[in-house]
């Protein structure tokens, strides 16, 4: 295996995607924020990161099957990888069903205006939460096809497919702009229904090249629900924390002071997300390199890797000291509007962005071996105080929306800490024991 050739050709091309990808993003949002204006807009954000909550709640099968399934292809076993994709597809189903069942009972029973704080009908607000719910929970189930990818070492392929998804859903908002009238519906079916097409489209492509390990019912095995719910049962728990600490922002800030001051945040969060994705895309194809060479004892070609990864991390600090201070005029071209952005949210964010990228150099590692015990404590103190740091600092500290992310930088900092001294007594102990 070249590992050289398959980290330049998934980095490139990922990054290269991804670039197209937040181009079309950026020119997506303002957009959607002239169509839907300022309310309406905080709303849909808030809704939206809501139900895609969904996404964390699989029980942590799909980076589960990521990890086992790089093991099984590494290793050739393909009747094995075909066990544990038909196992991953009917466990995700179940799952999806319960969520769908919990979701429906949830929007009935809470008083969605009072929750949202804002003047929308409510039932409007139903209307949309359900089909938003029923959507994202298809596109739950659709959305293995990415821990395919990654694990047969073809992380761009993802990034092709959001590229792909992303400009579908440019086209759609330019109809919806000039053709639609005002409503939160609309942005619901075409937002849910692209994902599912984008899923179905790219799960057919894998499996029409990779025939041998096409799922089927036959090959469940109860057996090998254990062995592949032993590591995923501490990816959910960390999925679940990852919830509460990443993805109750909106809603405590829209609860607290208003939608109005949710578009404010998810603005300057998705000009910081750039940095994020682009190291996301960086490391995605590490995955399964660290576990081949996990397995193949090549601890040697791992700590060099890191070692590289963390060289780069400095230039990524100047590139994030950069980004600050010329934040507000780079939003002001952007959105084409004055929102009154605070300096403390912009640095916030940016402590933010650096710490969060730093501790996925180490995750990417721990998380492709499955040593994952010690993260999950470190995300459940994270997730305990997440929340009432942010109310803290919102209603004590007065710090506006900017509390909030200076809540997630203290419940995510312990992460960046401990897990690269964990990575290395690792590698240690590896390097000692293979001498």
């Amino acid at each position: 295996m070249n590992r050289k050739k398959i980290i330049f050709k998934n980095v490139s091309l990922g990054v290269f995607y991804k670039i197209l990808n937040m181009a079309i993003v950026f020119t997506t949002i303002p957009l959607l924020l002239n169509y839907l204006e300022k309310e309406q807009y905080g709303v849909w954000v808030t809704i939206f990161s809501l139900v895609n909550i969904v996404f964390f709640v699989d029980a942590g099968i799909g980076n589960g099957l990521k990890t086992k399934l790089s093991e099984a292809l590494s290793l050739q076993n393909f009747k094995l990888a075909q066990t544990y994709i038909s196992t991953a597809y009917i466990s995700i189903f179940f799952i999806s069903i319960v969520v769908l069942c919990v979701g429906i009972g949830g929007i009935f029973l809470v008083d969605l205006q009072q929750l949202f704080n804002t003047t929308i009908a409510e039932n409007e607000l139903k209307t949309v939460l359900l089909v938003t719910l029923f959507l994202v929970t298809t596109s739950f189930v659709l959305n293995l096809y990415k821990s395919f990818y990654y694990a047969n070492q073809q992380a761009s392929k993802v990034e092709f497919a959001m590229l792909i998804y992303q400009v579908t859903v440019l086209i759609s908002t330019t109809i919806l702009l000039h053709y639609f009238p005002r409503k939160l519906l609309f942005v619901a079916l075409f937002y849910g229904s692209l994902n599912i097409l984008v899923g179905l489209a790219f799960t057919f492509l894998f499996f029409l090249k990779n025939k041998k390990i096409q799922p089927s019912i036959a090959a469940f095995s109860r057996e090998k629900v254990k062995d592949l719910m032993s590591l995923s049962l501490a990816f959910f728990g960390i999925q679940l924390c990852m919830i509460v600490i990443f993805a109750t922002d909106n809603l405590i800030i829209s609860k607290l002071l208003g939608p109005s001051h949710v578009t404010n945040y998810d603005v300057v969060y998705k000009l910081f997300q750039v940095a994020i994705t682009i190291s996301v895309i960086a490391q995605d194809p590490f995955w399964a390199l660290y576990t081949d060479a996990y397995q193949k004892q090549d601890f040697t070609w791992i700590k060099k890797t890191i070692i590289r990864l963390n060289k780069l991390f400095v230039l990524f600090v100047f590139i994030i000291v950069g980004l600050f201070f010329a934040a507000k005029p780079l939003i002001k071209i952007w959105i084409q509007r004055d929102l009154l952005i605070s300096t403390s949210l912009i640095l916030f964010m940016a402590v933010f962005v650096t710490i969060r990228v730093y501790g996925i150099i180490y995750m990417t590692f721990l998380n492709s071996i499955g040593r994952v015990k010690l993260q999950l404590w470190l995300y459940i103190f994270g997730a305990i105080i997440n929340v009432p740091l942010s109310i803290y600092f919102v209603k004590t500290v007065n710090l506006g929306n900017s509390g909030v992310i200076l809540g997630t930088v203290f419940s995510i900092l312990s992460l960046s800490l401990v897990l690269p001294i964990q990575t290395y007594n690792i590698l240690k102990r590896k390097e000692a024991k293979a001498v």
